[in-house]
């Protein structure tokens, strides 16, 4: 996974699977993130007082602006769920095109923030980068030379447990319905590894011109090309995919809800106001 994209995965704590766990993440965001950064780069001690002070003022804009809107959505969400009725694929990907809005804000806001620091990226970190990046790419290919099976399997069991943080151990129809529609959906990790070094060679060549270009204006604007270029898709045959897999996705998403028993959906709905609750606590503490 990119550096860059942490920012995301922890400033936007979507992916959290405990409500108690939210409020203590969220608060080390900063120091979790700023540790990562320096083991991909190893920061200076000047560095790490740039990035310091601009994560802390990142987060500050995001316990303002964002966590409110977060735990106002949770709440809608969690209405819905108070009367039964069927969920449609339009529902599952409007919910989804506000989640990804809602990270391409992150991204605006992140590029501002992170500028200062890029343009003090020496050589030796951009090496040291690169040199991650290949660390992690030989690892990504020897994990997917793997037995066909065995990879099968642990991709059942990350979809299993995604759909359990929200609504409890799925039922025998769940399950049904989640294993036919993994047999209908190939798994390209050939063309995920492609994207992967295609978004990297993206990031080293973002890195590489800033330095150049001198000015912390031109340099925000490059990231922010680059943090909205990551909803799309670099290599051809998964860009043509996005929308197809993109509605696979909410119709198993709406398949699963539609089969919700009373306590899943209980459960779902007592989650998701959990989060909005966490959520509602954190934009409080300035």
């Amino acid at each position: 996974m990119q550096v860059w994209q942490r920012l995301a995965l922890i400033l936007g704590t979507v992916s959290v699977s405990a409500c108690s766990s939210i409020q203590f993440g969220y608060n080390n965001a900063p120091s979790l993130l700023q540790y990562q950064m320096d083991s991909y780069l190893d920061l200076s001690d000047s560095q790490e007082e740039i990035l310091a002070q601009e994560l802390s003022t990142l987060q500050s804009w995001h316990r303002q602006e964002a966590l409110p809107d977060y735990a106002a959505m949770l709440r809608l969400w969690a209405e819905e769920l108070s009367v039964k009725r069927t969920l449609t694929v339009d529902d599952i990907l409007q919910k989804q095109d506000r989640l990804q809005a809602a990270l391409l804000v992150l991204g605006q806001e992140s590029a501002v923030r992170l500028a200062s620091l890029v343009l003090t990226l020496g050589p030796e970190q951009k090496k040291r980068l690169r040199e991650r990046f290949d660390d992690g790419n030989r690892d990504y290919a020897l994990e997917n030379q793997r037995p066909p099976k065995k990879m099968e399997a642990e991709r059942r069991e990350r979809f299993v447990k995604q759909y359990e943080r929200w609504l409890g151990d799925l039922t025998r129809e769940q399950m049904q319905t989640l294993d036919q529609w993994l047999l209908s959906q190939p798994n390209n990790s050939q063309l995920w590894g492609q994207e992967r070094i295609a978004r990297q060679a993206a990031l080293l060549s973002l890195l590489a011109q800033a330095k150049e270009s001198g000015s912390a204006q031109q340099a925000a604007v490059a990231l922010h090309d680059y943090f909205q270029s990551l909803s799309r898709y670099r290599i051809a045959e998964l860009q043509t995919q996005r929308e197809g897999r993109k509605t696979a996705l909410a119709t198993l998403t709406a398949d699963l809800l539609n089969q919700m028993t009373p306590a899943q959906r209980s459960e779902l709905r007592s989650k998701l106001l959990g989060y909005a609750q966490d959520f509602e606590t954190l934009s409080r503490r300035h």
